[in-house]
């Protein structure tokens, strides 16, 4: 059990006092880093920042920001009070402790680097938090972090950045000669959803790999969960690595290890070209979609792909695309 478990484990709300609080081993200055329960109930994670002259951030948000002076057995001093009142995101709530003990341990100034930190993950919450995969979102997650996989294999020091899907930037991967673009399909399906006239166009001149990964329910397979505890112990930046996953629905809370094992089938590699089946902006009046209309997705036949398509392996793709 980490300390943090622990923690929350060991805390109850108190009766007499604002806060029940559990030191963390992480002393910034004078005092340490803690956590807490107040007398509702709620967890807080308490960041001194001592001579920083931070003010409290009162926008509304799930995420709540305070900066006060606290005693906790001694003198006063002054915290950044970070909390979580929907108990339903205690999960996610931890990851984005612990992304912020990441930030603040080597920090100059650690309570604005809270502050930094924490707006991120507002926006995440704010706008891209979804509770709950559905069986093909898991393929398709597991399918991009395949790939991921793949690429570290070769490039150990590769940016995290390079996974730009869960930032809906127009592909999932953009390297810094080409692009890729992954899609995860389960055996029965034949065909996928493009979302845009972006995700199969080219820019900046890099030519764009489309990736089809068809992934198959397998018990002696890789579950999702173990996919992505492998890739933490990997990545450069492991709290940008969290705020892509929470960017992308995932969440520890919703793990179902008798439905979450996979395994990859077969992968298709199409070079993209404006021989393949595609919409892209110049095939459209004026380059652009008719006054009223947004959001634009259509459907791409498998069969008629595989016209333009080759078997390959990761280990093949990887080398193409960091040659």
């Amino acid at each position: 059990m980490s300390a943090l478990e622990r923690a929350w484990a060991v805390l109850s709300p108190p009766s007499n006092s604002q806060y029940a609080s559990f030191s963390l081993d992480l002393q910034l200055g004078e005092s340490t880093v803690r956590v807490a329960v107040d007398r509702e109930g709620v967890r807080h994670l308490l960041v001194p920042a001592a001579g920083e002259g931070l003010v409290s951030d009162n926008r509304p948000s799930v995420l709540q920001l305070r900066v006060q002076d606290l005693q906790f057995g001694g003198d006063f001093h002054t915290y950044v009070d970070l909390s979580c009142a929907d108990a339903e995101l205690h999960k996610e709530f931890d990851e984005v402790v612990k992304d912020v003990l990441d930030a603040v341990e080597e920090a100059e100034h650690p309570g604005a680097e809270t502050l930094r930190t924490v707006a991120r993950w507002r926006r995440l919450f704010r706008s891209r938090l979804v509770r709950g995969l559905s069986l093909q979102a898991k393929i398709g997650l597991f399918a991009e972090l395949s790939v991921l996989s793949a690429l570290l294999d070769r490039a150990p020091s590769l940016s995290i950045d390079c996974w730009t899907g869960p930032l809906r930037k127009p592909h999932d991967f953009e390297m810094p000669v080409r692009c890729l673009e992954v899609k995860g399909l389960g055996l029965e399906r034949d065909g996928f959803t493009v979302h845009g006239l972006e995700q199969l166009d080219t820019h900046e001149d890099r030519p764009l790999d489309l990736v089809v990964v068809t992934v198959v329910p397998d018990p002696e397979g890789t579950s999702l969960e173990e996919l992505i505890q492998q890739l933490r112990e990997r990545v450069s930046g492991r709290g940008e690595f969290r705020r892509r996953l929470v960017a992308s629905g995932w969440s520890e809370d919703q793990v179902q290890p008798a439905a979450d094992f996979f395994s990859i089938s077969s992968v298709v590699h199409v070079e993209v070209t404006d021989a393949v089946p595609r919409l892209v902006a110049r095939d459209l009046l004026e380059g652009r979609l008719p006054n009223g209309l947004s959001e634009l997705s259509y459907r791409v036949d498998l069969g008629e792909l595989m016209a333009h398509a080759s078997g390959i392996s990761l280990p093949q793709l990887v080398e193409r695309v960091l040659p």
